[in-house]
């Protein structure tokens, strides 16, 4: 009878971790995993789940695959077959708007079981509101979807800062759920390395169009048991590719960045001379519009490499 006693709830906390994952696919999502806290016990004070929900006791971290098409067309107006509007909208604003219905649906079913759940937007200002508030350190979300990401096994960052997975590289687009649901966690991933940046030559820092990517200025962060060193990212230089204020990122017009680090008083001062046309495209769209640039992301090759080892392991099989 003890026995049974012990194992009755493992099992049902393992329904409801596999009921959990099956309804974030149904709703559209492609991959899911489970975190429990103490794996982001590294994160910034202040942006920890337990900060924000002091019995929280995991994050389920899910997150939408970016059709392959839509990231290879991406490209200038002037490049023949090349254009970024497919990017904006599937790729950018409608799958977070995706991204945060799955998050709002899941959420209230934990809810309605008696767990208490917690979500963030999947990106825009908006997710930045603790950091504009007190002006602490380098610019950052009020939560990660990417750590989270990581601590629930959906990958590992790449150079880049990206979240790479095995299936798909850096073309995912990320949203968590802090609960205090008690969920089986997902083991963190440990396959090859995905990143591999001497095979690439560090694509993503050298096609920075706004040369905010450095190969000797880096981060450096643990997640879980596991460590990582990455790019630092020059948050306001990057800001002119985001906003299609400099040419590369798929601006229509394009200004000069003033050399050495970005600041946010020179980036508003060149919002002013921003072409009318890439002016039209973000105000006329907003959220729906999303991001101009990602040449990080497109240009990965993190996804190809990931496929080649598949094809070479099935052939090895073979």
């Amino acid at each position: 009878m003890q026995q049974k006693g012990v194992q009755g709830p493992v099992r049902q906390n393992q329904r409801l971790t596999e009921e959990i994952k099956a309804t974030i696919l149904e709703l559209g999502a492609d991959i899911v995993g489970v975190a429990p806290v103490e794996r982001l016990k590294n994160a910034p004070k202040g942006n920890r789940p337990v900060d924000y929900m002091p019995d929280a006791k995991n994050v389920i971290s899910f997150g939408s695959h970016l059709a392959d098409g839509i990231l290879d067309v991406w490209g200038e107006y002037s490049q023949p077959g090349k254009t970024i509007s497919p990017y904006l909208f599937y790729g950018y604003g409608l799958v977070n708007l995706e991204l945060g219905r799955i998050a709002n649906v899941v959420a209230k079913r934990l809810e309605y079981q008696g767990y208490k759940s917690l979500m963030f937007p999947p990106t825009w200002p908006i997710s930045s509101y603790r950091w504009l508030g007190l002006r602490e350190g380098d610019e950052r979300a009020d939560f990660s979807h990417r750590h989270a990401a990581v601590a629930a096994g959906l990958g590992e960052l790449g150079f880049n800062g990206l979240v790479l997975t095995p299936n798909f590289g850096p073309r995912v687009r990320l949203n968590s759920i802090i609960t205090n649901a008690p969920l089986v966690p997902s083991p963190m991933y440990e396959g090859p390395e995905l990143c591999q940046p001497e095979r690439c030559d560090y694509l993503c820092v050298k096609g920075c169009p706004a040369q905010a990517l450095h190969l000797d200025k880096t981060r450096e962060v643990d997640i879980g048991e596991r460590h990582f060193k990455y790019t630092h990212n020059d948050i306001y230089r990057c800001f002119y590719g985001v906003w299609g204020m400099v040419k590369g990122s798929g601006s229509i017009g394009g200004v000069e960045i003033p050399p050495g680090p970005g600041s946010e008083e020179q980036f508003f001062e060149a919002l002013k001379q921003r072409h009318p046309d890439d002016q039209k495209m973000i105000s006329l769209w907003g959220i729906i519009c999303g991001n101009f640039c990602g040449r990080c992301l497109h240009q990965c090759p993190a996804n190809i490499y990931a496929r080649e080892r598949v094809k070479s392991q099935k052939r090895r099989k073979g």
